[in-house]
């Protein structure tokens, strides 16, 4: 209960011009949301700011600017129903640029390797999440490019709210949870049979497994509503289901 006071509190404060100004300058999707949407995710980004701790690596220094726009960007995925707040994440690590982070790899025979990997984000499951910040900065702005690492890995946070990263979020019942499995698997399944065909309707990445076919799709929704609709509009539907429906979306859809 305090917990919901707080947050209520928080929600209700002035929002500093300052970020607003940021919002309004280095945001291109904000203008496009309707007045009472910009407000709610207002108040949901100063709740994130008051929760979560950013942390400069590689020597970056973590602005009040940077702060903001990662936060608008994981907000935004929450806007049209009762948030979680992502409450997994407690440290959001920004680098520079692209890190080398090591992936671990079990090899024939029971071996495990750790291979260097560059990377553009990570999201750990009841941890943290990892970002490249020219990536995010990038994805705030050009969303026609179909890419934005934030909403990729903090659709993995939403993926872990629902106990395992499966590829299945948290939803309301059994019924919502039997359409999702349904609709994602049969997606999935026509994705890798496209690719088995030398035909790339999306992003390949999406195919590895259930988790990632999540997030790029999820990074679709938002950033080229109109890629996914043509690929799949049943999965199109049901993310309007789950994450809301935004006007311009249809419009881009169509």
């Amino acid at each position: 209960m305090f917990k919901f006071l707080r947050r209520h509190a928080l929600a209700k404060q002035p929002f500093p011009a300052a970020w607003l100004n940021v919002l309004q300058r280095r945001v291109a999707w904000y203008a496009r949301l309707a007045p009472e949407l910009q407000l709610r995710l207002q108040g949901r980004i100063q709740i994130f700011l008051r929760e979560k701790t950013f942390v400069g690596c590689g020597g970056l220094e973590v602005t009040d600017a940077m702060r903001v726009i990662v936060a608008a960007q994981a907000c935004r995925l929450e806007l049209h129903h009762e948030p979680s707040h992502f409450p997994h994440c407690e440290t959001i690590f920004l680098y520079p640029d692209a890190f080398i982070s090591p992936v671990t790899r079990l090899l024939p025979g029971g071996v495990i390797e750790q291979v260097p990997t560059v990377r553009i984000g990570e999201s750990w499951h009841r941890g943290s999440v990892v970002l490249a910040w020219t990536a995010v900065e990038a994805g705030a702005w050009a969303g026609w490019t179909g890419r934005n690492v934030v909403l990729h890995e903090f659709a993995h946070q939403l993926d872990s709210g629902s106990g395992a990263v499966d590829g299945v979020p948290l939803l309301r019942n059994r019924a919502a949870y039997a359409r999702w499995e349904q609709v994602m698997d049969r997606s999935l399944t026509r994705l890798r049979l496209h690719l088995s065909r030398g035909e790339v309707p999306i992003d390949p990445y999406a195919a590895q497994n259930p988790p990632e076919f999540f997030a790029v799709t999820t990074e679709l929704y938002f950033e080229a509503p109109h890629m996914l609709h043509a690929f799949d509009p049943e999965l199109f539907q049901l993310f309007e289901d789950y994450y809301g429906v935004f006007p311009a979306h249809r419009a881009e859809a169509a």
